[in-house]
């Protein structure tokens, strides 16, 4: 499955490379992760708890970075597996900062293989989730980073985040222009 795509978030570049390179914070924003634990300066070990269609659960795994270039880039590749499948890839983050908005724009590819029973429920089935669950972590830092810059704390959660990230797509529907 490949992944890719390119968000906007509400904060000048070094403020989203932290955001990105805090487990602590991150642990809040990726949907179902229940824990994220750094090994090593660019290694990572967490555990998720995702459903996608009929097939739930917990899975563990590694998450590496590589070819770090602060704050604009790395690689990152993850290995991961739970009682019902595996999951493989690697990726690319790049921030771009965008100057005259005091905003960061991510720009992110990967390429990520599934197996076991997770893919029993079919390819547009986990891209629809992956696009999903991409949109609420977007939707979840650009909450967070606001809530930064206030000075407050975000509530984050899985039905809040969801609700953030429909509320995204509404409006980015309604001001296409045409």
């Amino acid at each position: 499955m490949k992944i890719s795509g390119e968000q906007r978030l509400p904060a000048p570049r070094e403020r989203v490379w932290e955001l990105f390179n805090d487990p602590g914070r991150l642990t809040r924003l990726i949907p179902g992760c229940e824990k994220l634990d750094r090994l090593a300066p660019d290694e990572f070990a967490g555990t998720i708890n995702v459903g996608i269609a009929a097939i739930k659960g917990a899975y563990s795994g590694k998450l590496k970075l590589d070819e770090i270039r602060s704050p604009e880039h790395y690689k990152i590749i993850v290995d991961g597996k739970g009682k019902q499948g595996f999951m493989r890839g690697s990726g690319t983050l790049d921030l771009a900062a965008d100057g005259p908005r005091e905003e960061t724009i991510v720009k992110y590819s990967g390429d990520v293989q599934v197996g076991g029973p997770l893919v029993q429920v079919g390819q547009r089935v986990i891209d629809s989730a992956a696009k999903m669950l991409l949109g609420q972590f977007f939707a979840a830092a650009a909450a967070e980073l606001k809530a930064e810059e206030e000075g407050t704390i975000a509530r984050q959660g899985f039905f809040i985040n969801l609700w953030r990230y429909v509320v995204q797509l509404l409006r980015s529907f309604f001001s296409r222009p045409g």
